[in-house]
């Protein structure tokens, strides 16, 4: 519903990352956050829709290769995705897919890879990022949490900038610092944080 508090939330953030640099919206953007299940990919989603729907063509991106998302809320097909691009086994125009949002367009993970950081690390990831920016108006990076794993900050690194989501009642202060630490050391540029399933009248201090 796009008269709804939680669209209108969304339409705040979309119309803050448009000053986040000179030439307004960052072209390639990586979502993360410090845990599995905050809402990342919601919010993936959601911005990927803000900005298609002002007329920008947008690619999202499901670079989440261990607990993948995307193709599950869209209904794609999974066979071949971010995975398949990053073993050089498809190009770039032979991943995307079109979706029923008119200007929007997906890649999903594609199959599981049992080393996701190795494929990551790898020159294959900055090329394509690099060959779809140059393509689409903007490059949405759905990536895994920040925790424990060195996907994330190997995901922001290579996009304009990072936002992180933190789930209210539930991430603690001191696990948002420390995935924000490890974005900063991995040279990502931290645009900020959006707060999720807040509820007022649930909040906590130290949360």
């Amino acid at each position: 519903d796009l008269r709804s508090p939680f669209s209108e939330a969304y339409h705040s953030i979309r119309s803050n990352l448009a000053f986040t640099t000179n030439d307004g919206a960052p072209r390639v953007l990586a979502l993360t956050s410090a845990r599995p299940e905050e809402g990342k990919s919601t919010t993936s989603l959601a911005l990927a829709q803000g900005f298609a729907r002002v007329g920008m063509r947008v690619l999202l991106v499901d670079l989440d290769l261990r607990n993948p998302s995307q193709h599950k809320i869209f209904g794609a097909d999974n066979r071949v995705g971010a995975s398949s691009l990053l073993t050089g086994a498809v190009r770039l125009q032979g991943a995307v897919q079109p979706t029923d949002w008119p200007n929007l367009f997906l890649i999903p993970s594609g199959p599981l890879p049992p080393s996701p950081a190795e494929l990551l690390i790898g020159p294959r990831l900055v090329a394509f990022v690099k060959e779809a920016a140059e393509h689409f108006d903007m490059v949405i990076l759905d990536g895994p949490p920040v925790m424990g794993l060195a996907d994330a900050p190997l995901i922001a690194s290579v996009a304009v900038g990072a936002v992180l989501t933190i789930e209210a009642g539930r991430t603690s202060r001191a696990q948002a610092r420390a995935a924000m630490k490890r974005l900063r050391l991995g040279n990502a540029r931290l645009f900020g944080a959006v707060l999720t399933k807040f509820d007022a009248r649930q909040s906590v201090y130290g949360y």
